[in-house]
C-alpha cells in the first residue's frame, strides 16, 4: 500500500476570515471542483463545523467527507466518511495564512491506496484540479 501526498498553495487578495467562510462552507466547494457538492448533515454548532458532511460528485459515485476538525480562520480537517473506492485513510487539511496582501491557503491531502497505479494517477489528478479550482477563485 503507498501513501500519496498532495500539497497545494494559492495566494488570495482577500482577507483570511473571508476565504476562511468562503472555502468553509460546503455549498461554494462546487466552484472549486467543478462538480456538485452539498451539505448533507449539519455540523455541531455550526452547519460547516465538526461533524458536518458533504456529498460530493454523482450518484452512484459520490463520496462523502466528514469534517473532523475546525480552528476558525486557521484550519479545517476532513476525511471521506464514505464511498472513495480504492482510496483508504483519506485525510484532507486547508490552513489559512495571513499575508502582506491578503491570505495563502494550503490545502493538503493524504491517502493511501491497495492499487499501485491507482495512488499516483489519484494524486496527480487530485492535484491539478484543485490548483485550477483554487485559481478560478482567486
Amino acid at each position: 500500500m503507498s501513501q500519496q501526498r498532495i500539497d497545494v498553495v494559492q495566494e488570495f487578495r482577500k482577507p483570511v476570515e473571508e476565504m476562511y467562510a468562503f472555502l468553509s462552507n460546503h455549498n461554494n466547494l462546487t466552484k472549486v471542483f467543478g462538480i456538485p457538492v452539498k451539505r448533507v448533515r449539519d455540523g455541531m454548532g455550526d452547519v460547516n463545523g465538526v461533524g458536518s458532511v458533504r456529498s460530493m460528485g454523482f450518484a452512484p459515485l459520490a463520496v462523502e467527507e466528514t469534517v473532523v476538525g475546525v480552528v476558525a480562520n486557521q484550519s479545517i480537517d476532513y476525511e471521506i466518511s464514505r464511498g472513495g473506492g480504492p482510496l483508504t485513510n483519506h485525510h484532507g487539511r486547508l490552513t489559512f495564512t495571513k499575508t502582506a496582501t491578503g491570505s495563502r491557503v494550503q490545502w493538503t491531502i493524504t491517502f493511501d491506496s491497495p492499487l499501485p497505479l491507482v495512488g499516483p494517477i489519484v494524486r496527480q489528478v487530485l492535484k491539478q484540479g484543485l490548483t485550477m479550482g483554487l485559481r478560478k477563485i482567486a
